[in-house]
């Protein structure tokens, strides 16, 4: 019996420090996070690409194998210009020209040719906006 309770407290002392570990790194993430659009512009943008993605009229499940790949690869594009990444800003344009290509390549099996020309044509309309606010020149 005193066995089983020192298994049980190890294990719970254990998760103890996971979790601990867990929120201190989503700190430094937060700490480390570098935001290019203000709240507002970054609301709009999201509204504007959801509306576009509606249009597509995809069926529940094409929509949530969609919006996974693209969450997915969305959150590793907004964190590479984090100040722990250190990357210079024709770094941070590789490196995001290089998880898009991932992404497209993930996502285009999903859907339909059509839906697959629309959901480039939405993308890009973020990309310009990145771009633009980042000085880079839209060459597509």
């Amino acid at each position: 019996m005193k066995t089983i309770k020192t298994f049980f407290t190890v294990i719970f002392i254990l998760t103890l420090f996971n979790i601990n570990a867990q929120s201190q790194k989503q700190i430094n993430l937060e700490k480390n996070k570098v935001q290019i659009f203000s709240v507002e512009e970054r609301a709009n943008l999201q509204l504007h690409f959801y509306n576009k993605t509606k249009e597509m009229n995809l069926s529940e499940e094409v929509e949530e194998e969609y919006y996974k790949f693209l969450l997915h690869y969305v959150f590793d594009m907004q964190r590479l210009d984090d100040k722990d990444k250190d990357f210079t800003n024709d770094e941070v344009k590789e490196e995001l020209e290089k998880l898009v290509t991932k992404m497209n390549t993930k996502i285009q099996p999903v859907l339909t040719e059509e839906h697959y020309q629309t959901h480039l044509n939405n993308f890009n309309d973020l990309l310009k906006s990145i771009y633009r606010r980042n000085g880079w020149e839209w060459t597509k």
